[in-house]
């Protein structure tokens, strides 16, 4: 039952023991879950084949001062490019709301400023305007039309330095784990990574983050997400405590005397009660 549980949470992004931890402890205690977590990483054998050794590591991030209000700085990059796909998909465009790390995530067939301004522009409609987004200094964020766009949005455009990702610490420090996480759930077919994409998205603000205490999406919208992973391990909890439930009984009718247990015959009425969600069958002793 604990491995499932650990192995089902691992498995939404394939992530490292920390963050593993942090999701499977939200909601369950498991004894010695560090060294639990280790040893399913250890035999997972899509981190064996996309696991590599880094090379030497960037210094301190030097992140923007952020204003505590969500929805108020976003950071935009480009990742890419991937592999080409039947779609043309060569990019993933991200977009990180500074305070509560909230992540979009959109596959684009050009980096240019036309197709950042239609996902701004989609966005927009359901989310508004941000007072300031930070950016590099790539070809689409200092395009004139990029530009122009900001003005009429009234809109802050920051560009930091390109070749100092550290100036924009809020998404690099994303893009790594966006790429590493892509890469393990297309390993099968790395052309069809774009389909991974709303997964990928999903789990990244539905995890548990240590900068903010909570997930993404629970800061952004004061509510935790429901996925179908929460799904499968309410059911395998289900199904443990069933089993429990089952073996208790046997014992207990295994240690129950003979003289007595006629006393205790069980009759079931048929009497319901139905709801919304449920229905609960009552048994009553006579």
């Amino acid at each position: 039952m604990q491995a499932n549980i650990i192995k089902t949470a691992h498995e939404r992004g394939h992530f490292a023991v920390q963050r593993t931890q942090d999701l499977v402890s939200k909601d369950f205690y498991i004894p010695r879950l560090k060294e639990k977590i280790e040893k399913c990483i250890q035999n997972c054998v899509t981190c064996i084949l996309t696991n590599r050794k880094r090379g030497k590591q960037d210094g301190t991030l030097n992140p923007i001062e952020k204003n505590d209000l969500p929805l108020h700085t976003f950071h935009l990059d480009h990742l890419g490019p991937l592999a080409t796909t039947s779609k043309k998909y060569k990019h993933v465009f991200a977009v990180i709301d500074a305070f509560s790390k909230f992540t979009w995530l959109y596959p684009i067939r050009t980096a240019d400023a036309a197709e950042v301004i239609n996902r701004l522009e989609n966005q927009r409609h359901v989310f508004g305007n941000p007072a300031r987004i930070i950016t590099d200094k790539g070809s689409a964020f200092i395009s004139s039309a990029f530009e122009d766009y900001c003005k009429k949005q009234n809109i802050l455009h920051i560009s930091i330095t390109t070749g100092l990702p550290r100036s924009n610490g809020q998404i690099e420090k994303q893009n790594s784990t966006i790429i590493a996480v892509l890469s393990k759930l297309s390993i099968d077919d790395p052309e069809k990574w774009y389909s991974h994409v709303p997964h990928l998205q999903e789990i990244l603000n539905s995890t548990f983050q240590r900068s903010i205490k909570m997930t993404p999406f629970e800061l952004l919208f004061g509510t935790k997400m429901k996925s179908c992973q929460d799904i499968e391990i309410v059911e395998l909890l289900n199904d443990e405590i069933t089993a429990q439930f089952q073996e208790n009984n046997v014992m207990r009718s295994v240690k129950m005397p003979k003289s007595k247990s006629t006393k205790f015959k069980m009759r079931i009425a048929a009497r319901t009660i139905s709801g919304a969600d449920m229905l609960i069958n009552i048994n009553y002793m006579t």
